[in-house]
């Protein structure tokens, strides 16, 4: 994701680089084709002048006199020549920089009106050549259309003697500068079309850059959530291969302990319930003492099996099992404790809840839970069971309590050993979510809306294993 944004900021300041460049590189072009014309607007002005004012003029009355009205026919001269073209401004400047002549009749014998060309001009450069605006390249780049006369180029080129009507003339009064011909010109549509071309470039490249953003950005989420998707598995496989060392190591720690622990183990067990008995041999003083001898005995005898049900967990049978009658036959071992606490238990569970597995371990994680909602929930307390076939084919087998629920995170309770109870091992959820898995299902627990805890069972149906 990271990614695709700055692919994008990238690609627009390239975009915007590029256009300014294009933008320059097209004004540049069309300036070089204007001074070319410029060029050859002032060459054609200087013939011209010289063939139909300056060489008339001069057999005429001598000298050339532009203050003399008379001969202030240069001005049809040059209309005529300029009838049609986009040119602002002409003048002609004498060797002492003072108008001459200029298409505006109050700027002439003015000195203040040259530039930099001018005396370049009378020192013996061929051309000069300088833009005028009315407002920054920025400020016109905001304009939809550009007023006339905000670009304007300037062309400041000499005046001599046409070589063509006197080929004789020499080397050094062909290069004589009579004076210096200033033609400003409206280059203000070159401008516009050079500011359009940039806006088009920069609108090109945008859409482009947002079609390229949004393959990167769907790219990049479908990358972003497959990388998610396999860190999540990777994660589940560390588990389940953290879970397979624990189990390994458990196993053999069991099967090292398990013959010295539960035949000694069942020795006292049965020992104390012969004794037991043997109402007429046991005096009423050491009978409290045989009585918690069998309990503690079977009690260690539970524990032992807990550690080998979850370090050895079988291969389940495929048989058709209704969880429905599993849940019943559950709840008929532990009618007792429930009426014992007046605890309700509410029964929402449908006739049928049909899968494929073993019935005595799906019985044992029945169990199991039913034993921890039992637990957990406080006298009067309350104990639901619902169950669902769902259409996605999968069963759904659900138990809720009306307890404190989970005090810290719920899949902390999967973890191995770990109890909240005094006597607890711990084992009691992660044996039922072994059995689960080992079903292909997935087991869920949360704490309900209204308080207590929600474990719920997600098998597949027998409908959907068997296709």
């Amino acid at each position: 994701r990271f990614f695709s944004w700055f692919f994008l900021l990238l690609i627009l300041a390239s975009s915007v680089f590029l256009a300014l460049f294009v933008a320059r590189a097209t004004t540049s072009t069309l300036l070089d084709s204007q001074e070319d014309y410029a060029l050859l607007l002032a060459e054609n002005l200087n013939k011209q002048i010289f063939n139909r004012f300056t060489l008339p003029v001069t057999v005429a009355s001598g000298r050339v006199r532009l203050g003399d009205p008379e001969q202030y026919q240069l001005d049809d001269v040059v209309h005529s020549l300029l009838h049609g073209l986009r040119v602002q401004t002409i003048r002609i400047y004498n060797n002492e920089y003072a108008v001459t002549y200029s298409t505006n009749k109050d700027e002439v014998r003015r000195t203040d009106l040259y530039t930099q060309g001018v005396p370049e001009i009378f020192q013996g450069a061929h051309h000069h050549f300088d833009v005028l605006s009315t407002m920054s390249y920025f400020q016109a780049m905001l304009r939809p259309r550009l007023p006339e006369g905000s670009f304007q180029l300037r062309t400041v080129y000499p005046l001599k003697i046409n070589r063509e009507l006197y080929p004789n003339i020499s080397e050094e009064d062909a290069a004589t500068v009579l004076g210096a011909l200033e033609v400003i010109q409206d280059v203000s549509n070159h401008y516009q079309i050079s500011i359009r071309n940039q806006w088009l470039i920069m609108g090109g490249f945008l859409i482009s850059s947002l079609v390229l953003f949004t393959l990167l950005h769907m790219v990049a989420r479908k990358a972003e959530k497959v990388i998610a998707e396999r860190m999540e598995r990777n994660l589940q496989l560390e588990a389940e291969l953290h879970q397979s060392e624990k189990l390994a190591s458990m196993g053999r720690m069991v099967a090292s302990i398990a013959h010295e622990i539960r035949n000694p183990l069942g020795i006292i067990r049965s020992s104390s319930e012969f004794l037991l008995r043997r109402e007429n041999a046991v005096q009423d003083s050491s009978r409290p003492i045989l009585e918690a001898i069998y309990d503690e005995s079977c009690r260690l005898g539970s524990t032992v099996n807990d550690f080998l049900d979850y370090a050895r967990p079988r291969q389940p049978r495929r048989d058709m099992v209704n969880m429905t009658d599993v849940a019943h036959k559950a709840v008929s071992f532990l009618t007792g404790e429930f009426q014992k606490r007046n605890i309700e238990l509410v029964d929402e569970l449908p006739q049928e809840l049909p899968v494929l597995g073993d019935g005595d371990l799906l019985y044992r994680a029945v169990y199991n839970v039913l034993i921890n909602a039992l637990q957990a929930t406080d006298r009067d307390g309350r104990v639901i069971m619902r169950g669902q076939v769902r259409e996605n084919g999968q069963t759904m087998l659900e138990v809720m309590d009306s307890g404190p629920g989970f005090a810290d995170d719920c899949q902390k309770a999967l973890d191995p050993f770990y109890t909240t109870k005094d006597n607890g091992t711990g084992l009691g959820l992660p044996i039922v979510q072994s059995i689960i898995t080992s079903h292909g299902g997935k087991l869920e627990l949360e704490n309900g809306k209204e308080g207590g805890a929600v474990i719920r069972f997600i098998l597949p149906s027998a409908s959907s294993s068997q296709m």
